[in-house]
Order: structure tokens, then C-alpha cells, then sequence
């Protein structure tokens, strides 16, 4: 969370720098240095951009503490089997994760990999915003 926390900072100083740069008033001299600086600045916005949007949270000792099914459902859609009628599913899972701190992390995960998982296990959560990556045993 620090890392994120200190790239946000990051691209909030680039941009108001930015906006400092583009609101001074032209320098007459004959090399553009608003440009190469309004250049600069804006290159360094989006590798900012682009970090935060790739960065990941990485959580060791991770304890599965509990696994629910979810149930978003039209009433109205129905599976029939054999003659009998039953409800539909999505085939996804909310999972809660605690850290050691007593924090939590609730993730929806597909049918599949929720299937790996087991209520106790303990392992490093590899997770971006409320995506999960993956799940290692320790």
C-alpha cells in the first residue's frame, strides 16, 4: 500500500507541476524550454499512470477465512435436470482473506479457483484492487 500511496503522491506533484508550467508565460528566448518541460512532465504523468494501473498488492501469511457462494440470480432463470426444477448459478464465490494485522480483503473469485482454496489455509495473496492474481501455501 505504501508504494501506491507514494506513486499517487508522485502524480499529484507532476500534475500541478504541469500546471504550473502551462500556466507561465512564454519566455522569449529561442529554445521552447515550456515545451521540453511541459513534454517531460507529461511523459512522467503517464509512466505514473501506467504503474499504478500494473501495481499489485502482494500479501504474505494470508489466511482463507471464509468462502460463500454468491448468488446473483434472475428469479425468473431456472435450470431443469432430470425433471426438476433448481435455480441457476453464476459459479462465483466471495472469499475472505485476513491478514495478520485482523484486516480483511474480500475478493470474487470463479468457481475455479475458489475450488483450491480451503477455509484455514494460509498462504501469500498476489491481488490488484479487487482482483485476485493468486493464492500460494505456504
Amino acid at each position: 500500500m505504501k508504494k501506491t500511496v507514494s506513486l499517487s503522491t508522485l502524480l499529484v506533484v507532476d500534475v500541478v507541476a504541469f500546471a504550473i508550467v502551462w500556466l507561465m508565460p512564454p519566455v522569449p528566448a529561442g529554445v521552447p524550454v515550456r515545451r521540453i518541460f511541459l513534454v517531460i512532465l507529461a511523459a512522467a504523468a503517464l509512466f505514473l499512470i501506467y504503474r499504478l494501473g500494473r501495481s499489485r498488492t502482494i500479501q504474505p501469511h494470508a489466511k482463507v477465512a471464509g468462502i460463500a457462494p454468491v448468488s446473483r440470480i434472475n428469479p425468473a432463470q431456472y435450470l431443469t435436470r432430470n425433471g426438476m426444477v433448481c435455480p441457476g448459478g453464476d459459479g462465483r464465490y466471495r472469499v475472505t482473506f485476513l491478514y495478520g494485522d485482523d484486516s480483511k480483503v474480500e475478493l470474487s473469485l470463479s468457481a475455479r479457483q475458489a475450488g483450491a482454496l480451503a477455509v484455514g489455509m494460509r498462504g501469500t495473496l498476489v491481488f490488484r484492487d479487487a482482483v485476485f492474481l493468486s493464492f500460494r501455501p505456504d
